[in-house]
C-alpha cells in the first residue's frame, strides 16, 4: 500500500515511517515548512509533502493518490483551534476519498477517559475501551472531538476507520525520571489541586512534605505502595510500540470500525522500577507507604486479540533502551541497537 503519515516527523510518526518501510509499504509523509524535527527522516525513502494541515487544499493534495491514511499530527502546546481544524479536515477529506481509501487510522489519546486518576477518578481499573469518556483539559478534549469527527465521517461516507489511544508516550530517556522521589512528590502536589482525583487528601494533608524529608535527594528511586501494601502502577507507551499498533491498525482486517487502547505489555510497578534504578545507580530506593494509590493503567487485551498487537516495551527493556540513549547517544527509532549504529550521536 501507499500510506500517508500525517505528522511524519513527530515522535511517533518518524518511528511509524520506518516500520511501514520495513514492511515494504510506500510512504508519503506530511511535514511542516521548516520543520525543526525534519532530520528524523534523513536518509529515508519517502515522499515528503510540505505544508499546513489546517489548509484544506493541502490536505486534499496529500490524501490524493494514497491507499490509506494514518493521522498522527498534532500541534504541541495551546493549539486547540489548530488541532481541531486538522482533525476535522483530515476526516472530511478522507471521507471524500472513501471510495478508494483502505482506511483512516486516527491517533487519539488515553486522555479521553482519562486513565491516570490524578485529575478525575477512573470509573474502574484497569481502564478498557468501554470506560466512560470524561476528558480533562483542552488536549484530551480535542482528541475526543477528533474521534467524533472520524466516526461521524465513517457513518456518513462508509469510510473504513480505526482509532488508536496511546497511553503516555515515552521515548529517549524519559522513563528514567518517572520512578524517583521528585516525580512522586510532583504527582502528589498536582493531585492535591484536584479534588475529584484518586490521590486527593480531603483533610488537606500534603503528603509530599514527609516524602521529601525522608529522601536523600529528589533523584533517589522511590518504591511506593499504599497502606495495604499494593504497589503504585504506571503503564506508559514506548513510541515504537505505538507505531507498531498503528501498523496493525492499518493492516489488520479486525481493526476496521474499532478502537484500541495502546500501552506497554503490563503496568509497571514502582517497587520493581525503583529496584532496577537502584541497581543501576547504586542508590538505595526510598521505601514508603502512602494512604493513596496511583493506578495509571490501560487494558490492551482487545488489541492483542483482534489485531495482533505485540508491544515490546516492558519495564526492563525500556530502561535498558533509555540508558543507551543517555550514555551512548543511541537514537531509539527501533528496538535493535545494532540496527541504529549509524544513527548514534557523536
Amino acid at each position: 500500500m501507499k500510506i500517508l503519515v500525517a505528522g511524519a516527523a513527530g515522535q511517533v510518526g518518524c518511528r511509524l515511517v520506518r516500520q511501514l518501510l520495513a514492511r515494504n509499504h510506500e510512504v508519503r509523509g506530511t511535514v511542516l515548512p521548516d520543520d525543526p524535527a525534519l532530520e528524523r527522516l534523513d536518509g529515508l525513502d519517502i515522499e515528503l509533502a510540505t505544508g499546513d494541515l489546517t489548509d484544506e487544499a493541502f490536505v486534499n493534495s496529500a490524501v490524493t493518490g494514497v491507499d490509506a491514511v494514518v493521522h498522527t499530527a498534532n500541534y504541541v502546546g495551546p493549539q486547540f483551534e489548530n488541532n481541531l481544524q486538522i482533525n476535522r479536515l483530515i476526516a472530511r477529506v478522507c471521507g471524500a476519498h472513501a471510495d478508494h481509501l483502505e482506511r483512516l487510522v486516527y491517533t487519539s489519546s488515553s486522555g479521553v477517559f482519562p486513565n491516570n486518576g490524578e485529575i478525575i477518578a477512573c470509573a474502574y481499573h484497569p481502564v478498557d475501551e468501554r470506560h466512560p469518556k470524561r476528558p480533562m483539559g483542552e488536549y484530551s478534549l480535542v482528541k475526543l472531538i477528533g474521534e467524533e469527527f472520524t466516526t461521524m465521517t465513517a457513518r456518513e461516507t462508509g469510510l473504513r476507520i480505526s482509532i488508536v489511544r496511546p497511553s503516555h508516550v515515552r521515548s529517549g530517556d524519559a522513563i528514567l525520571g518517572h520512578f524517583t522521589v521528585g516525580a512522586v512528590a510532583r504527582l502528589l502536589q498536582q493531585s492535591q489541586r484536584n479534588p475529584l482525583g484518586e490521590l486527593y487528601m480531603a483533610d488537606g494533608t500534603e503528603l509530599w512534605h514527609d516524602l521529601l524529608a525522608q529522601a536523600v535527594d529528589a533523584e533517589q528511586p522511590c518504591s511506593v505502595r499504599d497502606l495495604e501494601g499494593r504497589p503504585w502502577l504506571y503503564q506508559p507507551n514506548d513510541a515504537r510500540d505505538i507505531a507498531h499498533m498503528l501498523v496493525c491498525a492499518v493492516e489488520e482486517p479486525g481493526a476496521v470500525d474499532e478502537s484500541f487502547n495502546c500501552g506497554s505489555p503490563a503496568p509497571f510497578s514502582f517497587p520493581e522500577a525503583a529496584a532496577i534504578l537502584a541497581e543501576i545507580s547504586g542508590v538505595e530506593p526510598l521505601e514508603i507507604r502512602l494512604p493513596v494509590r496511583y493506578q495509571y493503567d490501560h487494558d490492551i487485551t482487545k488489541g492483542r486479540s483482534l489485531i495482533n498487537y505485540r508491544p515490546q516495551g516492558d519495564l526492563r527493556t525500556m530502561i535498558d533502551s533509555a540508558l543507551l540513549v543517555r550514555a551512548e547517544g543511541f537514537v531509539d527509532y527501533d528496538w535493535n541497537a545494532s540496527d541504529n549504529s549509524s544513527e548514534r550521536i557523536s
